[in-house]
């Protein structure tokens, strides 16, 4: 029977009224005060349309001492996606450089930023920010982005790609309220260029070789504008519609509410309800598929100036049309939190969960996967977690975490190389139909230090280890490596000012422990290379509103590979033009 999306004025209403907001819910912080990160309302859901390499900490709060006026992120986090998803690269492979994008701070001196810039393997940039603000309560912007390369790493333009993204949103704020509202549409192409050379002598048309994604997002929220309340909220709403050109397509429609009760300075109240629906049709499937998640989260707060306490429960229900499931799993959520001395952590906790996997989020991930064949979409389960660490800071120029934890999970996905084309990959499943569940040790840390806003180094390290992975497919059968998943993920970046003229960022990102499969008489997980990828960027400031940079990356000049067969671009490098007003 097919699936058909009913209207109905109470998503009309949210889908019109909410969506994401761009900050957290900031709690008062008291001098001695213990600050509980997982306790406070996130005003903010990121949707990740492309990969990024070993960034997948999430921000939290911004750590301020104000006696020295200094101000740094911290990007601790506790795990919401536990070695559950592939680590990403960029910076050199075949897809948007993170970094040339052009960022705006949205300040008051300038609200136009426009970006141009060329470079090697036919690459071209064009990016701009135009703002208004047609009331003192009102901001209003339009961003619009290009990036493409004519040529590849292999056989040229056959591993050519291109990027086109434009957004409009809307931001107001009032004495009660904030609204936060936006609209975008981007379209990615890319071509199955992970075949040897001569196969592309018999590939008759072009359209054979390409896959575009067409990614429409609408996205919103309304939150509370008052400080100092003892009843806050923020509901965020939004809908994505995703097709590629193979006529396959999925409608996501996701919602978040969340709301925090002061009952007392040390005691607070929290609930937060979550609901996820996607709708799929792919060109092997005529029958849609609906798939639905919804989430209530009680939890509750007790903390003093050395101890913090989280107690709840975690409630989710998961329904799939196709499986003929609907299925309730209750996690019991528990951290500790202890501050022993005024600069240091030490924290424990335990909790679960199920996440909602979707076709746009394993696209966004992998730019590869069969187009036509339906991927078998099923939810991931964290049917454990247990960790603990420690964090914290000198309050002058250096802010640490390290972090252990072991988790169990079911249907752990991971990509594999289809057997039928080898440029294509399929989606796979580990520890689905057996009653074991694949166990993740994991060790994660991150160290900021930064100096006078002159200086900004950020190390941070991620190691997973795996045992008892099971795999359905029979060809996996004696497989125990995780299929294109890495064991340890490094990365440290920098920023170094010189007389605030000149920005220098040297990178520098490590993945080992990759493993692929190809089907053969012989079946087993090969060992992939290790990623080395060193990049460097300069910024020149000629005056306040005109600089120029020149980025290279992969200064190795190794094509290496994320994906089997999916050689990255050697050495490459942009010369950039900006321009405020």
């Amino acid at each position: 029977m097919k699936f058909q999306m009913k209207t109905n004025p109470l998503i009309i209403c949210s889908v019109l009224m909410l969506g994401v907001s761009t900050g957290l819910f900031a709690q008062d912080k008291k001098e001695g005060n213990i600050q509980n990160d997982d306790i406070i309302l996130e005003k903010e859901r990121k949707i990740v349309l492309q990969p990024q390499i070993s960034r997948n900490f999430e921000p939290l709060n911004e750590i301020e001492n104000t006696q020295k006026g200094r101000k740094m992120k911290y990007e601790f986090f506790d795990r919401k996606w536990d070695a559950t998803s592939n680590t990403l690269l960029t910076t050199s492979i075949i897809g948007p450089r993170e970094g040339d994008e052009l960022v705006s701070s949205f300040g008051p001196k300038f609200k136009n930023l426009v970006k141009i810039g060329a470079g090697n393997y036919g690459h071209t940039l064009l990016n701009g920010h135009f703002g208004f603000t047609p009331k003192e309560n009102q901001f209003q912007g339009v961003y619009i982005n290009h990036d493409a390369n004519r040529r590849g790493p292999v056989s040229m333009g056959n591993s050519s790609r291109n990027e086109n993204e434009a957004k409009v949103y809307s931001k107001t704020f009032t004495g009660n309220y904030f609204l936060d509202g936006q609209i975008s549409f981007k379209r990615t192409e890319n071509n199955y260029y992970g075949r040897p050379e001569e196969a592309f002598t018999s590939v008759p048309f072009i359209k054979d070789l390409e896959i575009a994604y067409n990614r429409f997002n609408y996205s919103g929220s309304i939150s509370n504008s008052k400080k100092d309340v003892k009843w806050d909220y923020i509901a965020t709403s939004g809908l994505t519609y995703l097709t590629n050109n193979y006529t396959s397509k999925e409608w996501i429609w996701d919602s978040k509410l969340q709301g925090i009760l002061r009952v007392t300075d040390n005691f607070s109240a929290y609930l937060t309800g979550e609901m996820n629906m996607s709708e799929n049709t792919f060109t092997s499937a005529f029958v849609n598929n609906r798939r639905e998640l919804y989430r209530v989260k009680p939890t509750f707060l007790y903390k003093n100036n050395r101890l913090a306490v989280t107690g709840g429960l975690n409630i989710v229900n998961e329904k799939d049309a196709n499986l003929s499931l609907n299925k309730t799993r209750l996690f019991p959520l528990l951290k500790v939190d202890f501050k022993p001395t005024d600069f240091l952590h030490v924290f424990v906790g335990l909790g679960g969960e199920t996440y909602f996997n979707s076709y746009n989020q394993f696209t966004s991930e992998n730019n590869w996967l069969e187009p036509r064949l339906a991927p078998n979409l099923q939810n991931t389960t964290q049917s454990s977690n247990i960790y603990g660490g420690i964090k914290g800071s000198n309050e002058r120029n250096l802010d640490f975490e390290l972090k252990f934890g072991y988790a169990e999970y079911n249907n752990l996905a991971m990509f594999l190389n289809s057997t039928s084309d080898p440029s294509h990959f399929e989606l796979i499943y580990a520890n689905t139909k057996v009653e074991k569940s694949a166990k993740v040790f994991n060790m994660s840390g991150q160290v900021n230090y930064q100096t006078f806003d002159k200086v900004l180094s950020i190390l941070k390290y991620d190691f997973n280890t795996y045992q008892d992975l099971v795999y359905d497919a029979a060809d996996l059968s004696t497989i125990d490596k995780p299929i294109h998943r890495p064991m340890m993920n490094l990365s440290f970046t920098n920023s170094i000012t010189f007389k605030d003229k000149i920005i220098v960022s040297p990178d520098l990102f490590y993945v080992s422990g990759l493993y692929s499969f190809e089907k053969s008489l012989t079946p087993k997980a090969e060992q992939m290379d290790d990623i080395i990828d060193l990049n460097l960027k300069v910024n020149y400031l000629i005056t306040k509103k005109f600089n120029i940079s020149v980025s290279a990356n992969n200064l190795m000049g190794k094509n290496y590979q994320r994906y089997l067969n999916y050689k990255s671009q050697g050495l490459n490098y942009t010369v950039g033009v900006a321009y405020s007003f």
